[in-house]
């Protein structure tokens, strides 16, 4: 069997632990050689190394988790952002062409300013409303410049059991408060990271097998879309056998948190061509909280 080397770039943020989850449960990954570089193994935002990475690595397929994702600092530190989110992006894109081998490239919903009221097409444009997203949208443009041979997947609010989110955020909220005060006016398709990794190894495997009609941009998001608060309560609901503490939600208005500027009020995505194009459907996610809870309930590592 032909062992495939995959470099995963970001291996440390929320999917690359997603992907190293579902490495060690085993599937696909007998015919994979992954490579995990986290910024320890490879600064993306230094040319030099992530070009010496990249050629030492070998990839068949290199896939891009590693992204700033703190939107407020993103604001605060634009020179950052532009680093990580867009030259960094660039130069890998173009190392791959070099190296002709594809790319899969996360990105985000954030690239889309909000003011549409149904769900975003992959091909809708672009308008985004704060410089984090300016900055994804330029890394998911020179992706497109650099090299056809590429993914560009947008995902929106992606919560799981990894690292800090809008999952274990809220965990860690109704275990230190009384009332939590959330948002009902912005609207999304919350994602478990253990989607986005999923569907990241189903279209990596495709490509490595020999799709050619595999490549562009997609959208991946949970279903149904719903607001913050919504979202809220039901991890409240899905988190109370695990607590004692039961705090109040009170739905507030976005206005009422002017850092709430930055994001898009509505940015819910269509997901219909994954489906077309790799069999992908959308999930509940519901579900992705439950199947949060449990690996975090197995780990020993609830909010206590």
């Amino acid at each position: 069997m032909q062992q495939h080397r995959i470099m995963l770039l970001g291996a440390a943020g929320q999917v690359g632990q997603a992907m190293q989850h579902l490495a060690a449960q085993d599937t696909p990954f007998p015919s994979w050689k992954l490579g995990l570089f986290s910024r320890a193994e490879c600064d993306v935002t230094n040319p030099a190394a992530l070009r010496s990475a990249m050629q030492d690595f070998k990839p068949n397929l290199v896939i891009n988790a590693a992204f700033l994702a703190r939107i407020d600092g993103a604001e605060e530190d634009h020179e950052t952002a532009d680093a990580v989110n867009f030259r960094a992006v660039a130069q890998m894109a173009a190392q791959c062409a070099a190296l002709d081998v594809p790319l899969i490239h996360l990105s985000t919903d954030y690239v889309f300013d909000g003011r549409q009221s149904t769900p975003y097409l992959p091909d809708d444009q672009m308008n985004p409303v704060s410089h984090y997203g300016q900055s994804r949208m330029m890394g998911e443009e020179s992706v497109r410049h650099e090299t056809p041979f590429h993914v560009i997947l947008r995902v929106s609010s992606v919560f799981g059991p990894f690292r800090r989110n809008l999952l274990t955020s809220t965990l860690k909220a109704i275990e230190e408060k009384d009332e939590l005060r959330v948002v009902n006016d912005i609207i999304a398709g919350p994602t478990s990271v253990l989607d986005v990794a999923s569907a990241v190894i189903m279209m990596s495997t495709a490509i490595l097998a020999g799709k050619t009609d595999g490549f562009g941009t997609f959208h991946l998001c949970g279903t149904p879309a719903c607001s913050r608060c919504t979202f809220t309560e039901a991890v409240m609901k899905a988190y109370a056998p695990h607590t004692k503490k039961q705090p109040r939600l009170t739905p507030i208005i976005s206005n009422d948190l002017p850092h709430l500027k930055l994001r898009p009020r509505y940015s819910a995505l269509e997901c219909s061509k994954i489906k077309e194009v790799y069999g992908i459907e959308q999930k509940p996610w519901q579900d992705g909280i439950n199947a949060s809870l449990t690996i975090l309930a197995n780990a020993g590592r609830m909010p206590r």
